[in-house]
This record gives C-alpha cells, structure tokens and sequence, in this order.
C-alpha cells in the first residue's frame, strides 16, 4: 500500500508517471532519508505508469 500511495503521490506532486516498484523504491528512501543523518540517497525510477493505468493504482478523477 505505502508502494501504491508513493507512486501516486509522485505523479500528482512532481510529475512523475512511474509503476509501483519505482514508488516502492522511492518510499524506501524517504523513510531512510529520516533515519540516516548527512547521507547522499539515491533512487532509481526505473519503469513507466502507463502498463499500471488498467490496475485501478491511478484515479480516474
């Protein structure tokens, strides 16, 4: 869920239409980011939204 939520929080915030394990990938590195103190963090956004559109992750409205 937190996966799912991330990715729709990334194409209604910054733009970016990515699948689910790219906003699984970025939930990761936010929850590190409060955990780790004076860390570079990187994230890979490595696949598209568009094959995710016909599962419902993304609202209609």
């Amino acid at each position: 869920q937190e996966a799912e939520q991330t990715t729709r929080d990334l194409a209604a915030r910054e733009g970016i239409f990515c699948g689910v394990s790219s906003g699984g990938a970025v939930a990761a590195a936010l929850k590190l980011s409060q955990e780790v103190e004076n860390a570079v963090i990187v994230s890979i956004i490595c696949d598209r939204g568009d094959r995710y559109l016909s599962t419902g992750i993304f609202p209609s409205e």
